[in-house]
């Protein structure tokens, strides 16, 4: 049977597997979830409720880490050298992580706007949709599970920070982390990112075009001074982001 993956359509972590698999050209069934809806799905194959997960024949992978993992040599011609390993699992906390906060704590004061955002297909900008079901729930899920406070938001901003101007300096000096070619690290920049940077190229971008973003998420995006970089994400996901679903 054909390998199934798991995910949010507007979660950059399942975009960083979902793009790992296409360069790969992995065969696989794309199986979006609704968040909340999704723990009776997940329940059966993994103790820990979050995607991506992909389930194959001999057995199910959770995490974008390790889903590329399993495909790297074939996505990218190499195994990653431990410098690019080390580069992408803090990208994965500093800025990956960092923006779950951020964005979640940008959108949940709008459930009109988070029920476009979690729809299984995405709408156009005039359509008005319903909060999700059980809404108050879900919203009080997501702030204790990204840890949604003033004091949390301060120690957030300063990784992000952090992290977002080494790479700055990084892509400023070359086009490729590695200084060769797309690889891991390019990759898992782009994806994690991609809902700043908005590359027209991405899967999740009708989700994104659907809704009107608070006005206070575009004066942060704007004041992260992170232009440069944006335009690098997209230049990578125009040159690499081949879909296969």
């Amino acid at each position: 049977m054909s390998s199934s993956l798991y995910t949010f359509p507007i979660s950059h972590f399942s975009e960083k597997a979902r793009w790992g698999l296409d360069l790969a050209n992995y065969p696989y069934e794309l199986k979006p979830l609704v968040p909340g809806e999704h723990i009776k799905t997940l329940k059966p194959l993994v103790n820990d409720l979050y995607v991506p997960v992909l389930e194959t024949d001999t057995g199910v992978i959770q995490g974008s880490g390790n889903i590329l993992d399993l495909v790297e040599e074939k996505a990218f011609g190499h195994k990653a050298t431990p410098e690019e390993k080390l580069m992408e699992e803090k990208v994965d906390i500093q800025v990956g992580k960092s923006l779950q906060t951020f964005l979640y704590h940008f959108i949940l004061d709008y459930p009109e706007l988070v029920g476009k955002l979690f729809l299984l297909n995405p709408v156009s900008l005039s359509d008005t949709v319903a909060p999700p079901e059980h809404y108050d729930l879900i919203a009080l899920s997501l702030k204790r599970r990204y840890k949604i406070t003033p004091k949390n938001l301060e120690v957030v901003k300063q990784s992000l920070d952090e992290g977002s101007k080494e790479l700055l300096e990084i892509y400023k000096s070359r086009k490729f982390f590695n200084g060769n070619s797309f690889g891991r690290v390019d990759l898992t920049v782009a994806s994690l990112m991609g809902m700043l940077a908005e590359p027209k190229d991405s899967p999740a971008y009708p989700w994104f075009a659907s809704v009107q973003m608070p006005e206070a998420f575009l004066t942060w995006r704007k004041e992260l001074g992170l232009e440069f970089l944006f335009e690098r994400i997209r230049e990578f996901y125009k040159e690499f982001r081949t879909q296969s679903k």
